[in-house]
């Protein structure tokens, strides 16, 4: 698996200003990471924090009006998104290492 659960709850959480903040609440690059978010989770076991997490982002994404991205600089959910793709690659890396040993 690449991610698991705390992996993608420490993103989310490190989401929420950009979630709830009105001009970036609809901004593609959010946007992008939570659906990024949502097919991680979707692809773990089912448990009451997956599900749990899965409804929070399900609401995140649920904008009226998406907007292109804003050019912000720097873009931090961009910025979050990229760090969690660095921290998953890690995970696959250090599972793939320990597992080739043998």
């Amino acid at each position: 698996m690449p991610a698991d659960l705390d992996l993608i709850t420490k993103t989310w959480r490190s989401l929420q200003p950009f979630v709830r903040d009105e001009k970036c609440a609809a901004c593609e690059c959010l946007q992008g990471a939570l659906v990024e978010l949502r097919f991680d989770l979707e692809e773990l076991p089912t448990s009451s924090s997956q599900q749990d997490l899965l409804a929070r982002i399900g609401m995140a994404t649920d904008t009226k009006e998406p907007h292109a991205c804003l050019g912000c600089q720097p873009c931090n959910p961009g910025d979050l998104l990229a760090d969690y793709y660095r921290a998953r690659e890690a995970r696959v890396v250090l599972n793939q290492s320990c597992c080739d040993e043998g």
